[in-house]
């Protein structure tokens, strides 16, 4: 799974998590907000190889922030 922390609760209308990597056929699925955070199960073939998570995330007041971080997955 992937799972993001903010110092709010996260506002699920308005908030994403998208997964791109060497596979197309990674993907993240079943997106939910646990307390401040959100998260997603890793779905598809996830592959060695460098990957980016992007979200998008917006608190109680509305303004929305994006971002992104990098991780790469050996075995």
């Amino acid at each position: 799974h992937v799972q993001v922390w903010f110092s709010e609760v996260p506002d699920l209308k308005v908030s994403k998590l998208e997964i791109k990597g060497p596979s197309p056929k990674t993907k993240l699925v079943q997106l939910h907000v646990m307390e401040k955070s959100l998260m997603a199960m890793v779905e598809g073939e996830m592959p060695d190889g460098a990957y980016t998570v992007s979200w998008q995330a917006a608190g109680t007041d509305g303004h929305i922030q994006k971002g992104d971080f990098a991780f790469t997955v050996k075995r």
